[in-house]
């Protein structure tokens, strides 16, 4: 009988781990996405200076915005955070919104921004995938 229940007992723990990896299997992996949005926030902070000494009021705005989200979005990738993937999704749509302002300037740094920030989204979508 002790037999029997130790043996019961054992299947059971090893369901109960099963059913965990399997969880954690489903988990995205969000340090590729910890790691773009960190590279990026850099980047629009970077654009934003350039931006803000030739004027662009408008698009060193945006990239200030992108580059709080970016380093939010960082944080909480990185932290496994339970609301990382409400982070990834803003993230997302901010980063793609400066890529797009970006994209209409002709500075380099705007350009190498937006080429930034469209990785970022990119990462930000398959992180969530």
């Amino acid at each position: 009988m002790f037999k029997t229940i130790v043996f019961a007992s054992a299947l059971c723990v090893t369901g109960i781990l099963s059913l965990a990896s399997a969880a954690d299997a489903k988990k995205p992996d969000l340090t590729k996405c910890a790691a773009v949005c960190k590279e990026c926030a850099k980047e629009c902070e970077s654009c934003e200076k350039c931006c803000v000494t030739a004027k662009r009021d408008a698009c060193a705005k945006m990239c200030q915005t992108c580059a709080r989200m970016c380093h939010v979005c960082s944080e909480l990738c990185a932290t496994n955070s339970p609301l990382a993937p409400d982070a990834i999704k803003l993230c997302t749509k901010v980063c793609k919104e400066c890529a797009a302002m970006c994209d209409k300037s002709d500075a380099e740094c705007c350009k190498e921004c937006a080429k930034v920030c469209k990785a970022c989204a990119k990462a930000c979508e398959e992180a969530l995938k």
